[in-house]
């Protein structure tokens, strides 16, 4: 550029320079991809205008004394309607993607509406896109109040750089004008056309709005944060690092290491058909499937590099937080045995509470550049949770829509499947077929227990699951449900001094705490592993690692150790549960094929009569798992996909889709969010709270006593942008500290700063050391 406008979009940065840099950027991000959404040659030009006009409403005299006004009078500017550059911006970009890019079909006909979207939102989340399709009078006239305070001579020279860029109209005030003069005959129009949505059955409107939306707000964040210079890496890797590592553990030779051998080569050296995008590798639990995905993972990554050059990621994603730091780990240890730095642009972490750390080239990057990067999954493994995949892909928030086209050309491992409430099947199906087909993706299914979210023949399974469940003869499931019993009859079931090790997993947090303290009685000399949520999460890290190294024999939980977690009993006592969760808790009993395990499935009841499980399960499937265990006295472990599938038969004969439904109804009509409380995408929700809890830190140590000093040092930091940038470089730790407590406990800590905090010399009165939070005044589920 000759000479600049002397117009800005932050107070160190020219309007043109953002701008086209920003355009680079998503023309750079669609580079590396390769998607079937909508034409390539349509999706470049039209991400290109989105981003060369998203800001151009801050060319208004109104935006440019707001951007170098003092601080009491740019907060009065800052409520000013015409300050807003957003809705001026969308207006033209609606104009130029309309006049300059004819795409064909009912897409064509929305596409410049949804430019208008990204832009006229880039700064919120979506909303009702029928509710957009208007704009008020008052509107119209702030717009053109907008317009007459513009620099006609900046703006003549904003507009030649910004043809120099790409954008081939040659804007001025008069054709801006007439933009405003007739965009609400435009809107009309498409509001007809969103209308006819309600009779759609179409997924890729929605596709493409998140994926313009994403790429729009990813590019403008990074921009400003850390530049246009933002390259992938492109190290390669493949199975064979897998199999490199694997040299170093030493496998014993026996029957579980022979079949998980068996299987791990019969996964790796599968054929693989590139156009089959939708995968399950579908093993009894205990035979190694996290090293068998990876291996697979990392042999079609390279097979796709091989075949056109294509860099996919690979976003491992599980349900519970408290594996996701086990399964990174194993990826960790793989890259590094084979020689691959462990810097966050190769490998990150990512879920509410991680690290706000981020290394490049043996650099650690500012806190804020950090967490662009994170939150924009700039990495090319990816190890996530549930929560943050699932609310990415069906989402109008824009902190999570950001991440959005970082899904297209990945692939995607969904570790224990079967952990997806039945009620959000159909949407999760039509929602991964989107993602595999029109953002060339592929999807693998990881469990032992799947669920019928896709047919058998809708999926293409990599092993051959009969021939490994037919083998399983570690346990065997003894329920025990002809009358229910209490926990101090709970406690007589069993002669405690055969020498075998036990654990309890029981349905509530108060029932645990219970049976735990009539198991303390009979067993005093016992050390015996108490585990809940209200227990901390740096004490339940070490009571794990405790079990692991055989030093207890004796464990009472919830059902925080259902998945993923690795540890291994003779006997395992699970109180009624759906058929999924007691085939999980299965797995962490004779894992290693010792003498025969035993899992035992009772009925506890309260002291009012009222089963445990009813606290917490949908009765339809406790009543349908409960069903099929009265037909046996014992059920040994080869037959155990037998009833899983009669299982997952039943529930979709009697469970409804009718949310599934109604959230799909929303997705096809673009109704991320609604005023009057009807169905919209915001009302997606993965996992429900049982009850409304607040946050608590517990100072049990001088670890913790020095991480809350620090956090309340805070306060004296005005600035909250810096502030929230410290926390972020110990907020892992100090959640290592905090818990979540029912709001309704009588025996509530004081609020400081934002936190429940309970300080080290209180400590006896809210937390027991052996059993966590002790609340106070609420009902048995607590």
């Amino acid at each position: 550029m000759s000479c600049f406008s002397e117009l800005y979009s932050h107070p160190d940065k020219y309007l043109e320079d953002h701008l086209v840099n920003t355009s680079k950027l998503i023309g750079k991000f669609i580079g590396e991809k390769d998607i079937n959404l909508i034409d390539e040659d349509v999706l470049l030009k039209t991400a290109s205008i989105i981003a060369l006009c998203h800001d151009l409403g801050k060319s208004t005299g109104y935006f440019q004394k707001y951007l170098f006004a003092k601080y009491d009078e740019k907060r009065k500017l800052k409520s000013l309607s015409e300050t807003h550059h957003s809705m001026l911006s969308a207006v033209i970009c609606f104009f130029l993607v309309k006049n300059q890019i004819h795409y064909e079909g009912k897409r064509g006909a929305l596409l410049p509406f949804i430019a208008y979207l990204a832009v006229k939102k880039h700064h919120g989340n979506l909303d009702d896109a029928l509710n957009e399709a208007i704009l008020e009078d008052e509107d119209i006239s702030i717009l053109k109040k907008q317009l007459e305070s513009i620099d006609d001579e900046k703006f003549m020279i904003l507009n030649k750089n910004l043809k120099e860029a790409g954008l081939s109209t040659d804007l001025n005030r008069n054709l801006i004008y007439d933009y405003i003069e007739n965009i609400n005959s435009e809107l009309k129009h498409i509001k007809r056309n969103l209308r006819k949505l309600d009779r759609d059955t179409d997924f890729s409107n929605y596709m493409v709005t998140n994926f313009l939306f994403s790429l729009l707000i990813d590019s403008d964040k990074s921009e400003v944060v850390i530049g246009s210079n933002i390259e992938r890496k492109t190290i390669r890797f493949s199975d064979v690092f897998v199999e490199k590592y694997k040299k170093l553990l030493l496998f014993k030779e026996n029957k579980i290491n022979t079949l998980r051998e068996e299987a791990y080569h019969e996964v790796v050296n599968r054929d693989i058909d590139l156009d089959k995008r939708i995968l399950s590798i579908n093993l009894p639990t205990g035979l190694g499937k996290t090293l068998t995905t990876i291996a697979f993972a990392m042999k079609l990554r390279d097979r796709l590099y091989n075949e056109n050059g294509a860099k996919y990621r690979v976003i491992y994603s599980l349900p519970f937080l408290s594996i996701i730091e086990q399964n990174a780990g194993i990826f960790e240890n793989i890259l590094k045995e084979n020689g691959i730095d462990l810097e966050t642009d190769f490998i990150l972490k990512h879920h509410h509470l991680s690290d706000i750390r981020y290394t490049k080239d043996d650099v650690e990057l500012e806190t804020e550049q950090a967490k662009i990067l994170i939150e924009g999954w700039n990495s090319e493994i990816i190890v996530t949770t549930f929560v943050q995949f699932f609310h990415t892909i069906i989402s109008g928030r824009n902190k999570a829509l950001r991440k959005f086209h970082r899904i297209a050309n990945s692939i995607i491992i969904l570790d224990e499947i079967q952990s997806i409430p039945f009620k959000y099947w159909l949407l999760v199906k039509e929602a991964l077929k989107a993602i595999a087909y029109e953002l060339n993706s592929y999807i693998i299914f990881v469990t032992a227990t799947q669920p019928l979210i896709f047919k058998e023949e809708e999926i293409y399974s990599l092993v051959d699951k009969n021939k490994y469940f037919a083998k399983m003869d570690r346990v065997d499931i003894i329920p025990r449900l002809s009358s229910d019993i209490t926990l101090e009859e709970l406690g007589e079931m069993f002669d405690f001094d055969d020498g075998r090790s036990y654990l309890f997993i029981l349905n509530t947090i108060k029932s645990a705490q219970q049976f735990y303290n009539i198991l303390k009685e009979k067993k005093p000399d016992d050390e015996i592993i108490y585990m809940s949520t209200h227990v901390l999460p740096v004490e339940r890290i070490e009571r794990i690692n405790k079990v692991k190294k055989g030093n207890a024999r004796f464990a009472v939980t919830t059902q925080l150790v259902e998945a993923g977690v690795d540890i291994d009993f003779d006997v395992v006592v699970r109180d009624m549960a759906p058929l999924d969760s007691i085939n999980q808790s299965a797995g962490r009993c004779n894992r290693n094929w010792g003498k025969k395990g035993e899992v035992y499935v009772v009925s506890l009841v309260d002291e009012n009569g009222r089963k445990y499980s009813t606290y917490i399960y949908d009765k339809v499937l406790l009543n349908i798992t409960r069903d099929i265990l009265s037909k046996y006295d014992v059920i040994n472990e080869n037959e155990f996909l037998k009833i899983i599938e009669k299982y997952y038969y039943e529930v979709s004969n009697n469970l409804s889709s009718d949310e599934a439904r109604e959230l799909l109804k929303a997705i096809y009509k673009l109704k991320y969010d609604s005023e009057d409380g009807s169905p919209s995408i915001t009302k997606f929700k993965l996992i429900e709270d049982g009850y409304y809890k607040v946050d608590a830190f517990i100072e049990i140590n001088d670890e913790a006593k020095e991480l809350w000093e620090k956090y309340i040092e805070l306060k004296n930091i005005k600035n909250l942008f810096e502030r929230r940038n410290i926390f972020n470089t110990f907020k892992a730790d100090f959640y290592k500290y905090t818990i979540s407590i029912p709001a309704t406990t009588e025996n509530m800590p004081p609020d400081i700063e934002g936190f429940k905090y309970v300080n080290y010399d209180n400590l006896s009165e809210y937390y027991d050391m052996e059993t966590g939070f002790i609340t106070k005044g609420i009902n048995s589920i607590w």
